[in-house]
């Protein structure tokens, strides 16, 4: 084995051209690995994140409320949520719970014409916009409002009541507002009838998404006066140590016995969130796939060639007594050594170029405003470079080497003594 290995090594130097060719292919493969796989875990593993805490880890709402889900029925809420906010925080693995309301709105200025804007409305606690959405960190304009001295016990009395609020940048410019700026805000109560609320834009944010770029977020204690659901919720957000085992929390969460009338789910596991783990998944397998195939093609042409090269050589050695399994053996090394030389370097190249683009980022501009609402995709993206992507882009320039030397290693196997010599070369 030791006499393969080393004519499998000196045979690298019989023709270095050839050899560094092969070795730069690999490593441009390599290379366009790290950088194609970075780019698309920046793009949908921070969507993802981004997802789960906009949609909540795990999410409690009323079986009533989960069947008509795309249309947030504020009729279907929870009345009061203070009992199973404290059963979930009882529960193993929480770390946080926030009621929230949902609705969609319409918003105008001054005497603008009301009904022509739309955006979606959130009521939660502050902790859950600073800790989880991140507000704070995408002020545009402005600064973020203090609702502690929001008194709703006599704003029955006071009519022009006015809320601090925060407002996506997108709806902003559609009614023209900005920091400073009061805005009437149209939507329901729980029984249907039109429900309207002052707000004072506390500051613009930029989320980078159309998605959160038109939304508005207020108060707790706002959402519910306007909802008139004085003490509940249309939904509990659930938070734990890690989005990525949401599902087990939720299964968790299911078998405390006094959740059980409620609907609980991850937020993978509700549409049209279900899909994105295996799309995103997909997209790896498919762009490493393409670029191995590619790559696999120069070095299946290059250990061809050497194949051809030395078919009368391998014919002498197989008269020697050289196996059809050890001629394989003999390629294959050669292959993965050039694997070896080319994973690295692609390594070195690729990564740089994936750390510089996630620092500088990709700005994608308005054609992310395209997408559909529910894929908050940021209009500037950054490559996430991690040891995994280096560790795979190495493995899979090895899988390339294995791929492309595989058939003319075979080829050899099958070379004959007499035949090779017959065709002297």
């Amino acid at each position: 084995m030791e006499l393969i290995l080393s004519m499998a090594i000196r045979n690298l130097g019989r023709n270095r051209r050839r050899t560094l060719l092969t070795a730069l292919t690999v490593a441009i493969g390599v290379a366009l690995l790290t950088i194609a796989m970075s780019f698309v875990g920046g793009v949908f593993w921070s969507a993802l994140e981004k997802v789960s805490a906009m949609a909540g880890e795990v999410r409690v709402v009323t079986p009533k409320y989960a069947q008509r889900d795309q249309l947030m029925p504020l009729s279907e809420n929870m009345p009061e949520t203070a009992a199973f906010e404290a059963a979930i925080r009882a529960t193993e693995g929480v770390t946080a719970v926030y009621p929230h309301i949902a609705m969609g709105v319409t918003g105008a200025v001054g005497d603008d014409e009301i009904g022509e804007r739309f955006a979606l409305l959130h009521g939660a606690p502050m902790e859950f916009y600073t800790e989880h959405l991140d507000l704070d960190a995408y002020l545009q304009e402005g600064a973020m409002p203090d609702w502690t001295g929001e008194d709703w016990a006599s704003v029955g009395a006071r009519p022009k009541f006015v809320v601090n609020a925060l407002v996506g940048r997108q709806f902003a410019e559609e009614i023209g507002a900005k920091a400073g700026t009061e805005v009437i805000l149209t939507g329901q109560r729980q029984d249907g009838s039109p429900s309207g609320m002052r707000i004072m834009v506390a500051a613009v944010v930029d989320l980078g998404n159309s998605a959160q770029n038109r939304q508005v977020w207020v108060s707790l204690d706002a959402a519910r006066w306007m909802t008139e659901i004085p003490a509940g919720a249309t939904e509990l957000m659930v938070f734990g140590d890690d989005w990525e085992s949401a599902p087990d929390l939720a299964a968790t969460i299911r078998g405390n016995a006094a959740l059980s009338a409620l609907s609980v789910k991850a937020w993978s596991e509700r549409p049209p969130y279900d899909g994105f783990v295996g799309f995103a998944r997909m997209l790896h397998a498919i762009a490493g796939g393409v670029i191995v195939f590619i790559t696999a093609l120069g070095v299946l042409n290059t250990m061809f060639m050497s194949v051809l090269e030395r078919t009368a050589e391998i014919g002498v050695m197989r008269a020697m007594g050289l196996r059809a399994w050890q001629s394989v053996v003999l390629f294959v090394v050669e292959a993965m050594a050039i694997a070896t030389v080319g994973g690295a370097v692609g390594v070195l190249v690729g990564a740089p170029v994936s750390l510089y683009l996630g620092y500088h980022g990709i700005d994608f501009g308005a054609a992310v405003d395209k997408l559909p609402p529910t894929i908050p995709i940021n209009t500037i993206v950054r490559p996430v470079l991690d040891w995994n992507v280096a560790i795979m882009g190495v493995v899979l320039g090895y899988a390339m080497a294995l791929v492309g030397g595989a058939l003319p290693a075979w080829r050899a196997s099958q070379i004959q003594p007499v035949e090779a010599m017959r065709a002297r070369r």
